[in-house]
């Protein structure tokens, strides 16, 4: 008999910590994130399993003048695997470099839903350089593909605010949802400051199993966001 596929999160800078319930808490064991580092973050919930990530703050990328770093994330779900991750901002302050990258492989029944919170500079103080790559797939078709660069992509805003579900229906706001070609959906809202973003709350708060999949939102009727970065035909909206 095959050994079972384990619920498991793992990092090269971060420590995980189990928690009550589903939750394990990602927190650093060293400073990051500094020139030349580059965290790995690997995340694995077995077919039926749930899990919630917890963070209990923020990551902040330094200065690395002229350096550079990485932070690359892996997530695979099984089916009818639930994953919640309502992830705390992550600021590229002045002089950093940071090529951030995100990888969700999910099964046909699993869900997600994944908060990621982009700032550029901290306050008072000009843009860092990140460049953002999205790549996510269900049963090996594309969902999401996406290359970012904040020279380009975010015109003169400095919050990139974004949640996306796969698998679950969810409100459509007016202007930030996105639902894409496979019906999944992405909300995006771009400003000048965390705090005044729609999307606060609109994340899943719990991977508890009463959470079950329900429906997809493909005949809803699609809103485009206000977003310049470049989609691909997989994740752009009709």
């Amino acid at each position: 008999m095959p050994t079972p596929t384990p619920t498991e999160v793992r990092s090269t800078h971060l420590r995980a910590f189990r928690l009550p319930g589903s939750r394990t808490a990602l927190v650093p064991d060293q400073a990051v994130l500094l020139a030349g580092d580059r965290v790995e973050v690997s995340v694995r919930v077995a077919s039926g399993a749930s899990l919630e990530i917890v963070e209990p703050g923020g990551t902040v990328a330094y200065a690395m003048r002229g350096a550079q770093a990485a932070w690359d994330v892996r997530i695979e779900v099984e089916d009818g695997g639930r994953l919640v991750w309502d992830g705390r901002p992550f600021v590229v302050a002045e002089g950093a470099d940071v090529t951030r990258r995100v990888e969700v492989d999910v099964a046909g029944t699993a869900t997600v839903s994944l908060r990621e919170t982009l700032v550029l500079g901290r306050t008072g103080e000009g843009p860092g350089r990140l460049r953002s790559v999205s790549r996510v797939r269900r049963a090996g078709t594309a969902v999401l593909v996406e290359d970012l660069d904040s020279r380009t992509g975010l015109g003169l805003h400095r919050v990139l605010d974004q949640v996306l579900h796969l698998g679950l229906a969810c409100q459509v706001h007016a202007t930030q949802t996105m639902v894409l070609e496979s019906g999944d959906t992405m909300h995006r809202w771009l400003g000048s400051a965390t705090h005044l973003s729609p999307l606060r709350g609109i994340c899943q708060s719990s991977a508890s199993p009463e959470y079950a999949t329900t429906p997809l939102l493909s005949d809803r009727t699609t809103s485009r966001a206000e977003s310049r970065s470049s989609l691909s035909p997989a994740a752009s909206a009709t």
